[in-house]
């Protein structure tokens, strides 16, 4: 967990009806008190950012009735009211000793924390997820998908359904360098929490069917079946010894799965009760800063639990940034002027 020495934590100051709410809502609320939590076991230092994009975006009728009764006072009055709540946060953060600081910008969410996560070098930025689906499936929105899509360093989604305690940790591997990465990383958060750690190796039998179309004997397809099964657990021992986890992860919490890796994962975490799933994330065609890979597509689409995406080295974001506001490659008048990099 060292390695996370400079946190960018997401704050969504608005509360759905394009004004600044009074308190954090407890999704935003989860993700700050786990910057917090990090950053006091790892001396870090975290930056709290938001977008009062989203607190100004009006309709055209709206913005007619701003104008005239003095607009710039509605926005004076906005930018008030979140720089106190940001001060806030940036307190509490030193109440607990903790080197803290505030941005606020004025653009789309997503695009603005992706390019502070770009520009400023950050270890780690961790957002809120906002809503649960009536079935349970976590709706990360546009903003959490891009995030996990682009952003070169690592994602922390916390669920909205996370009670702030982190008990049970999933890291699924496909035995790649960054999987072997995700499993350190695991391996040293379940230490700092006293947290179960599980590793998941989802196995595929893909030349089976071929195999049954040339008439393999069934004896034949089960020796297949039974050798495949038995590389995957000697592989995923020596993963677990090779980071230095024998005593995190026992032989019971090394499982084996046999389907496709998302739905495996799902299963997972709903049998095992996850609280955190931590998973590398892959380029499409090895292309650098391309989006992530199909299984961590699937997952993040439908976990329950909070994500801890991880990216390859070398991974790009293919996003450049441009001195504008507004969506990728358009530059639009920004309604407010952001205040940057407030220290306190």
């Amino acid at each position: 967990m060292q390695r996370f020495q400079k946190i960018l934590v997401g704050v969504d100051l608005c509360d759905g009806n394009g004004i600044i709410s009074d308190g954090l809502s407890a999704t935003c609320r989860t993700a700050v008190d786990k910057a917090l939590w990090l950053a006091g076991h790892t001396s870090a230092e975290v930056t709290f950012f938001s977008s009062l994009l989203p607190c100004l975006d009006l309709t055209p009728a709206t913005w007619q009735l701003a104008e005239l009764h003095n607009y710039q006072s509605l926005i004076d009055s906005v930018h008030e009211k979140a720089s106190s709540q940001m001060a806030n946060l940036v307190a509490e953060a030193e109440a607990a000793g903790i080197k803290a600081k505030e941005v606020l910008a004025a653009g789309k969410p997503w695009f603005e924390l992706l390019k502070e996560a770009v520009t400023n070098d950050y270890d780690l930025l961790i957002v809120g997820s906002h809503k649960q689906h009536a079935l349970g499936r976590v709706l990360l929105g546009n903003t959490g998908r891009r995030l996990i899509r682009k952003c070169p360093c690592p994602v922390w989604v916390t669920s909205p359904v996370e009670d702030g305690q982190i008990r049970k940790l999933l890291v699924p591997t496909d035995f790649s360098e960054t999987a072997t990465d995700s499993l350190e990383i695991a391996g040293s958060l379940a230490r700092q929490l006293n947290a179960e750690l599980h590793v998941l190796h989802a196995l595929e039998y893909h030349f089976e069917p071929i195999m049954r179309d040339l008439i393999v004997s069934v004896d034949n397809v089960e020796e297949f079946r039974s050798t495949m099964r038995s590389d995957a657990e000697r592989q995923l021992n020596e993963v677990v010894s090779q980071c230095g986890l024998g005593d995190v992860v026992p032989l019971a919490h090394r499982h084996i799965a046999v389907g496709p890796p998302g739905v495996m994962i799902r299963e997972a975490v709903e049998e095992l009760s996850v609280d955190l799933v931590v998973m590398s994330t892959l380029g499409r065609s090895g292309i650098k800063g391309m989006l992530v890979g199909n299984t961590a597509e699937q997952v993040v689409s439908h976990l329950t639990c909070s994500l801890l995406a991880i990216k390859p080295e070398g991974f790009q974001c293919p996003i450049e940034f441009p001195e504008i506001c507004g969506d990728e490659g358009s530059a639009t008048t920004c309604p407010v002027v952001a205040s940057k990099h407030q220290s306190h």
